[in-house]
């Protein structure tokens, strides 16, 4: 069969979820021209890749050729753009990293449930054409999806920590971790480090159970 570009179905989109996809990235356009003007090349990139991950849905659409991946619900998308909005431009950008305490554990427990939301629906499209996926299945595939996003961030915070310079693990002295008593972590900048990743993957663990949970109770709903 030859391969087919197919043509972007944007009225498939609920008109209401495709004007937030614009919103967020325009947004996220301002966020990467502003972070280059000022010489922050981090957030610029940032940003960037954050931008053309809001394209990813039109991406499986366009190029799927007719594969399970062009099932994927506009839905999984606007979540995604949900949490890039969220985290990028009120957390990054308007400073809540910094000011709330609580922000970042928020954002790796609503992280958690939208990866384990598009996980259960994922594994379940991955499977129909050998029948209904059965709900163990989907629910275990889900929680690990979310982990599995969540170890491929921490992956990304020690590389860009490792060879950019930055302190997004927390594992060494720096304006990062000026607010925390280095005697309550046995003296040593790498145990905040480990602290924070750890702390990190069980919020999203919380958040991937959470969003499994909710995921099971919806579709056997549906299901009745």
């Amino acid at each position: 069969m030859a391969y087919k570009l197919k043509k972007h179905p944007t009225k498939s989109i609920p008109k209401i979820q495709f004007s937030f996809w614009i919103i967020t990235r325009i947004a996220l356009i301002i966020c990467a021209a502003y972070s280059f003007f000022t010489g922050d090349l981090v957030m610029g990139f940032e940003s960037v890749f954050c931008f053309i991950f809001t394209h990813l849905w039109d991406m499986f659409q366009v190029f799927g050729n007719g594969s399970f991946i062009e099932e994927v619900p506009p839905l999984s998308q606007t979540m995604l753009n949900v949490i890039i909005f969220i985290g990028i431009v009120i957390g990054s950008y308007m400073g809540c990293f910094d000011k709330l305490w609580w922000f970042d554990d928020f954002m790796h427990i609503l992280s958690g449930i939208v990866c384990a939301v598009f996980g259960y629906d994922f594994a379940c499209i991955i499977q129909r054409k050998k029948g209904e996926c059965a709900a163990t299945l989907a629910a275990i595939f889900s929680l690990m999806f979310a982990l599995s996003i969540a170890a491929g961030w921490e992956f990304y915070e020690f590389l860009m920590d490792t060879f950019h310079g930055t302190n997004l693990q927390l594992s060494k002295p720096g304006p990062e971790t000026a607010m925390f008593d280095l005697s309550e972590y046995h003296g040593e900048y790498g145990y905040i480090g480990l602290v924070d990743t750890m702390t990190d993957m069980i919020m999203n663990a919380i958040g991937g159970i959470a969003g499994m949970i909710f995921m099971i109770v919806l579709r056997n709903k549906k299901k009745k």
